[in-house]
């Protein structure tokens, strides 16, 4: 018989053990079932009984009668008894050995602190990456119940958090892992099966070499894709590899170029150069070699990288010919992007002294990567050939900058730049002096890049109550400046106007600078004149410009009615604010309405610190 309709009074009954035995007179529950159990009684004695047991407790408890609590539990033992004679405790299946799992976790820590965490791990919505990053760096995923949730994490529906679990969670448990992932293993499966794939290959996929060569070949097109890159490097599987490089299929031989290209092998190699030159799978095969180089791989792709570009037109009379080979040099750029040899020297070279012909052809990306590749080999031949090319374009002479200040010393990097070089553009004119002009603004542009709001720094908000974090970026220190730069750059950048630059230059004892940042202050504002006002009062600091001072033009700078008010103040204009003096919390309240969004709550939140200090 069903034992459906006892169980439900049993977990009614459950309740009433909980909630309190005196509850049961009227309970609504109990007289929904008490028609069907006395419906059953008519041919039952036993049913007659416990539909008798439920009447007796919906009577409400009369003085002279057995308390409810007694009622209730001896109803609760017939129920029991039998639902016991209708249940079964036979075991399925044969008997054998418990699995056991090599894991060295733990279950010491407060379920407090892995709440967070659990609720990360099995619910949607925004911040639960960060819970789940703090939480792996703190170690709490060393506790076993957390070990379930960062499994599951793996299908986990924003992709961030499934591919962390996937890179730096699952593998800190170690090679016990590989094993607990291939029980749960579905080979119809997609994405998050084929991480735990990724896992396996992570920890060491020795010991299970022939479940993953199964699941490489009866799997869904995922999961082959997947168990084929984790057969590289093991000589047993490389004739499957070398047959599945010619699989119909675009993913399995994907799958099998990478697994040959991690295997190194030399058979595996010849496959990789084959596929390249036969172009089908040119770009694909590009893309593997970029991830995992091969020496002998990349040897003879470089000397038909030499071949196809000394076979190239020599002019763009054919536009569909000309677009039709680049496609076809691009790949070499991508699967030769790290490899570096005097046999790399010398074709790209090659291409900057064919500067004139591959130019007109359009194909500046080659000349860029050849410069990129130049600027990075630190001899004096590399730096001859980035100055030619720098007087062929103005695009190249960042190219040129950052190669000789490895081989410059900070004074000869000056003349070279902005000594004697500088003043041969002062005497040009017409076209020349606009040249003249843009070779400033890159040299400026340049050196921005590696001095001006470069170190990323965190903080929490504190004018919010969310405790809401951001984060400012840091001019290069002073300290390095002094030591790697020539100090007659600060009078070059106050010439040329560059605010941020000189901001990030300055010096005590300068008066110029200090003159200059000033007037900047003073100057009508326009939009994009507060990008540079935190740097003006870094720079201020710099140049030795007193405290009290420095705060004036602050808050001068805030009353002035033609500011431009932006979304929110940089965290150090910020920081400065706080140190005003209380005597400024009547002029700070009179500009509060003018300013909005976030700049507004931050006003308020250091007007409310002004008034308390008042």
């Amino acid at each position: 018989m069903s034992t459906a309709l006892l169980q439900e009074l049993h977990q009614e009954y459950r309740r009433l053990y909980i909630a309190g035995s005196e509850l049961a007179a009227g309970d609504f529950r109990l007289k929904r079932l008490l028609p069907q159990f006395q419906q059953l009684g008519e041919r039952s004695p036993v049913f007659k009984k416990i539909g008798e047991g439920i009447a007796a407790l919906l009577e409400p408890a009369s003085s002279d009668g057995p308390a409810p609590g007694v009622q209730l539990q001896e109803h609760t033992l017939l129920l029991e008894s039998v639902l016991y004679t209708q249940g079964t405790i036979a075991v399925d299946g044969t008997p054998g050995p418990l699995p056991v799992r090599n894991f060295t976790l733990h279950t010491k820590q407060p379920y407090r602190k892995l709440a967070p965490v659990l609720e990360a791990l099995s619910t949607t919505g925004s911040g639960r990456h960060e819970i789940v990053v703090d939480a792996y760096k703190e170690g709490a995923f060393q506790d076993l119940r957390l070990l379930p949730p960062a499994v599951a994490a793996l299908s986990d529906p924003y992709s961030e958090l499934a591919e962390y679990a996937m890179t730096n969670i699952l593998p800190s448990y170690g090679p016990g892992i590989a094993g607990y992932l291939l029980e749960s293993l579905d080979l119809t499966g997609g994405r998050s099966e084929v991480r735990k794939l990724e896992v396996i290959s992570r920890v060491g996929a020795d010991e299970y070499l022939d479940q993953i060569f199964h699941a490489a070949g009866n799997g869904s097109e995922e999961i082959r894709a997947g168990a084929i890159k984790c057969l590289g490097g093991y000589e047993q599987y490389l004739d499957h590899l070398l047959e599945w490089s010619t699989d119909k299929k675009k993913a399995i031989r994907e799958a099998a170029y990478t697994a040959l290209a991690a295997g190194g092998s030399a058979q595996g190699g010849e496959r990789l150069v084959e596929a390249f030159i036969k172009k089908k799978d040119r770009e694909m095969v590009a893309a593997v070699l970029a991830r995992w180089p091969v020496a002998e791989v990349s040897t003879r792709l470089a000397a038909l990288f030499m071949e196809e570009l000394k076979a190239a037109p020599q002019d763009n009379a054919d536009k569909k010919l000309t677009d039709k080979v680049w496609d076809e040099l691009l790949p070499f750029i991508t699967a030769l992007r790290r490899e570096r040899s005097p046999q790399m020297d010398e074709i790209y070279s090659y291409v900057l002294q064919e500067y004139a012909r591959f130019s007109p052809l359009g194909w500046i990306t080659l000349i860029e990567h050849a410069a990129w590749y130049k600027e990075n080999t630190p001899d004096n031949a590399a730096l001859a050939e980035l100055e030619a090319l720098d007087k062929r374009s103005a695009r190249f002479l960042p190219n040129y900058f950052r190669a000789a200040q490895k081989t410059m010393s900070p004074k000869e990097l000056f003349n070279q730049f902005c000594g004697t070089f500088m003043d041969k553009l002062k005497a040009l004119v017409g076209k020349e002096a606009k040249d003249a002009a843009q070779r400033s603004q890159l040299l400026i542009h340049t050196i921005e890049e590696q001095t001006v709001d470069i170190r990323r720094r965190n903080y929490q908000v504190e004018y919010d109550a969310a405790g809401v974090r951001q984060y400012s970026r840091d001019l290069l220190p002073s300290e390095e400046i002094a030591a790697d730069w020539d100090p007659r750059w600060l009078d070059w950048f106050i010439k040329q106007d560059a605010v941020n630059l000189a901001g990030t230059f300055a010096r005590p004892g300068h008066q110029g600078v200090r003159d200059y940042l000033i007037g900047k202050l003073k100057e009508p504002y326009k939009r994009r004149t507060y990008d540079y006002i935190p740097n003006i009062f870094k720079g201020l600091e710099r140049a030795g410009v007193p405290e009290p001072e420095r705060l004036e033009l602050l808050m001068t700078a805030l009353e002035n009615n033609n500011v431009h008010t932006p979304y929110t103040f940089e965290f150090y204009l910020v920081k400065l604010m706080e140190r005003f003096p209380a005597s400024y919390a009547s002029r700070l309240e009179a500009v509060v309405p003018k300013y909005r969004y976030e700049c507004k709550q931050q006003l308020e939140y250091v007007l409310n610190s002004l008034r308390s200090a008042k």
